[in-house]
């Protein structure tokens, strides 16, 4: 899961076009990837505190066939050297969280929410249980990625605190999305009783490669 922010001066259009396009290219060219999602913020639903958290325009899903293939990727020309190239054409913010996943929502249609967050790591369990049951009972498809690691690039600017998740849900509606988030929701209790900073986006999911 990779948070990015787009270059002063350019368009959100301009943006996305060269991240689906161009960038988007170079990035298939890596030997190993499962699968390719571009996860284009469209909505802000929700955020703790009173500014939001995460300086992001756009949340990548990358995925490997298994760790070595992600390894080796990174270690290529194209990794090292080709899509660090392209990243200042297009951003001003890049920062890698290599996470691990609990449930998946990739096979659900309907509105797709991402909800960075930052928590303690000693409440990682109690989180996982109660995130799982407040999006039960919404009746949402529900995923929660753990990060492990993160990463920066020299050339450009990084989250000084990276989120320590990535909730993920599909809802059958917008209203239902809204509906979630709202001040009495269970979901929206369970993120702000464990603590920490958090932002839910509404997004358009562009799968380069499902």
């Amino acid at each position: 899961m990779t948070l990015l922010a787009r270059k002063d001066g350019l368009s959100t259009e301009d943006f996305r076009a060269h991240w689906a396009g161009p960038h988007a290219q170079l990035a298939l060219r890596m030997a190993g990837i499962a699968r390719y999602v571009q996860n284009r913020l469209e909505e802000r639903l929700w955020h703790t505190g009173s500014a939001p958290a995460f300086d992001v325009d756009g949340i990548v899903e990358l995925f490997f066939t298994d760790a070595e293939a992600m390894r080796l990727a990174q270690a290529s020309d194209i990794g090292t050297t080709l899509i660090p190239e392209d990243e200042p054409r297009f951003l001003k913010g890049w920062t890698l969280c290599v996470v691990e996943s609990e449930g998946d929502e990739s096979a659900g249609r309907g509105v797709k929410v991402l909800a960075p967050f930052r928590a303690p790591a000693d409440v990682r369990e109690a989180l996982a249980r109660a995130l799982a049951s407040a999006a039960a009972d919404l009746g949402a498809r529900f995923a929660v990625d753990w990060t492990t690691s993160t990463a920066s690039r020299q050339r450009l600017w990084s989250e000084p605190h990276p989120p320590t998740g990535f909730l993920s849900l599909r809802f059958e509606s917008e209203a239902q999305a809204h509906a979630a988030f709202a001040p009495a929701s269970p979901l929206r209790r369970a993120i702000e009783s464990h603590g920490g900073d958090a932002v839910a986006w509404r997004v358009d999911a562009l799968a380069i490669l499902a």
